[in-house]
């Protein structure tokens, strides 16, 4: 991916998004959630990359950076902007964004611009689109529910595609307990059960602590 083709390709949509824009201040939260994960990924799999962009005369930060914190936000924000009220539009709605991602990264990927390794191919991307455009939506209803699941979602793709998570990756502002660079099992069904139930069980005494206090005042 050359610098001009990098280029164009942010001029054209933040052109195509310019309308959006104006929607911002409603949605910052949605695209705040978007950046995350996707920080997160370039973060969680540096060493085992499922997918990535192959850029020519142009450093490959610059690359993440754009596609973290600037077309996907965008893309979202656009599609936030648009997104129906009755539920069969919704769905219409959702499942069409999800087909022009996917068309688009695959026409991408034809110009071989961007790479599929470990196992990913086109479909798997597909998937992400469907989730990304579902979780950002429900993120605006139950912000709660829509992390929740999106760990659930974060943890099935690590032992699915058999991401080595290594205690170095740990280290920094979160995670300073950790000395040694051993690896995590992540095999260990115990341990996914485990972290699977205090998950849940956090998750529901929160949204039902939160239910009985709006029916405390709505009363």
């Amino acid at each position: 991916m050359r610098r001009n083709q990098v280029l164009l390709l942010l001029f054209t949509i933040i052109l195509a998004t310019a309308g959006s824009l104006k929607h911002l201040p409603k949605h910052y939260k949605e695209l705040a959630y978007i950046s995350f994960f996707n920080a997160f990924y370039y973060y969680i799999c540096k060493r085992y990359l499922l997918w990535e962009f192959k850029p020519k005369d142009i450093n490959w930060r610059m690359v993440r950076a754009a596609h973290t914190f600037i077309t996907t936000p965008l893309v979202v924000l656009s599609s936030l902007s648009k997104f129906p009220q009755t539920l069969p539009k919704q769905i219409v709605h959702v499942l069409k964004w999800t087909f022009i991602s996917a068309y688009l990264e695959h026409v991408i990927a034809q110009q071989k611009l961007i790479r599929f390794k470990h196992g990913w191919n086109i479909y798997w991307s597909a998937l992400i689109y469907l989730k990304m455009y579902t979780y950002s939506y429900l993120h605006t209803k139950n912000a709660l529910l829509t992390w929740v699941l999106s760990i659930w979602s974060a943890i099935f793709f690590i032992l699915r595609f058999k991401i080595p998570l290594k205690a170095r990756l740990f280290k920094g502002p979160f995670f300073l307990v950790f000395k040694k660079d051993m690896p995590f099992n992540w095999t260990n069904s115990k341990l996914i059960n485990k972290l699977y139930y205090k998950i849940t069980k956090r998750t529901m005494n929160m949204y039902t602590g939160r239910r009985i206090s709006q029916k405390s005042s709505n009363s």
